[in-house]
Order: C-alpha cells, then structure tokens, then sequence
C-alpha cells in the first residue's frame, strides 16, 4: 500500500477509508488519543503502516503518516507528522516504536511550488533573509489544516504578511524566529 501512494492528503484519505478515523497526537511525549483524551499504552499499541514522504533536494521536506491501533479501546486512527518533528518531540521509546519499519518515499510534490495551498520557502531563499520568514506558533488566522483541525505551527512571510509553507529542515534551523501566539492585540512579527 505505501509505496504506491506518494502525496500526504492521498494516503490519509486511503486509511480513513480502511476505518482509521481516530485522530492521535504526541503530548508531552506521549502518544494520545484525541477523541478520548487518553494516552496509548506504549506495550500494546500496533503501528500499522509508516511511512515517511520526502521532497525537495536533499529530502528538506517531509512528512510521516503512522497508521495506529490501539487494542484496548479498538480504535484505529492515524498521527500525521507534516513538520517532520515527532520523533524529536516523542519519548524515545515511543519514537523507535513509530520508526522501526517506516518506510520512505519520494512525495508527490518533488517540483511543486506550493504544499497545502501555500507557498514553499526552500532553504536558499530562506538563507537569503532568514529573519524575514517567521514560524508562528498557534495563531488563529492561519490557513485550515487539509486534515482537519488548524496547524499549530506556520511558516509567515513578514515582508508579504502571508503564511507560507517553511520546508521542513528549515525548521530545525536555529536562526528560526519562533512566535507563540499571545492573544487578541498582541500580534508581533517584526
């Protein structure tokens, strides 16, 4: 199934399909079942499917989907990794479990100048004016998440004050500026 599959928002369609529907997400490095709220029992938790898609020159942007069951409540659901930072931000032991047999594929995007509707900002440009390209961290006004929901992080563009899609090594970055969102009237990108 995986290697036949190359675009993040294809392959999400295709395990909704097959029952997937719950929605997980890393919280304080446990793995968490949204609907629920509880956190997935490490032991007996099954990762399905992996599968990590890559684009841009040197793999700079990547995405992982992990398809998962959860035996003890029955649920099947998947945790769709779009900034590839998971396995940064996961306890270590949940993280070898996530990647053991993930497997890799170029994405359907290699050529493609936008992801999600918005623009990409590759490394080069990125490094031509690494202040100008913020990441913004739970604002409200962002674009909606293609997988339901809102993202939590964004690349924006300060100098066209549009959000921008940020390719993933860029990210990690340590000349990122980093803004969390503070409330109503206390915006601030410059």
């Amino acid at each position: 199934m995986t290697a036949q599959l190359t675009d993040v928002l294809e392959m999400v369609r295709s395990f909704v399909a097959k029952g997937y529907d719950c929605e997980y997400r890393v919280k304080d490095g446990d793995l968490v079942d949204l609907k629920l709220g509880s956190t997935l029992d490490l032991c007996t938790l099954s990762v399905d499917a992996a599968l990590r898609l890559e684009s841009g020159s040197d793999a700079e942007d990547a995405s992982n989907i992990y398809a998962i069951s959860d035996p003890a409540t029955g649920h099947k659901g998947l945790m769709i990794d779009a900034f590839d930072v998971f396995d940064e931000i996961c306890h270590r032991n949940l993280s070898e479990r996530l990647i053991a047999h993930r497997k890799t594929a170029p994405a359907g995007d290699q050529n493609v100048p936008s992801k999600f509707g918005l623009r990409k900002v590759y490394t080069e440009e990125f490094d031509g004016d690494a202040e100008r390209y913020v990441l913004r961290e739970s604002f409200p006004d962002g674009p909606a998440c293609p997988f339901g929901g809102a993202f939590s992080i964004l690349g924006f563009d300060t100098a066209e004050q549009s959000y921008v899609w940020r390719v993933t090594s860029i990210i990690r970055d340590s000349r990122v500026i980093r803004i969390p969102y503070q409330g109503e009237g206390v915006i601030s990108d410059e």
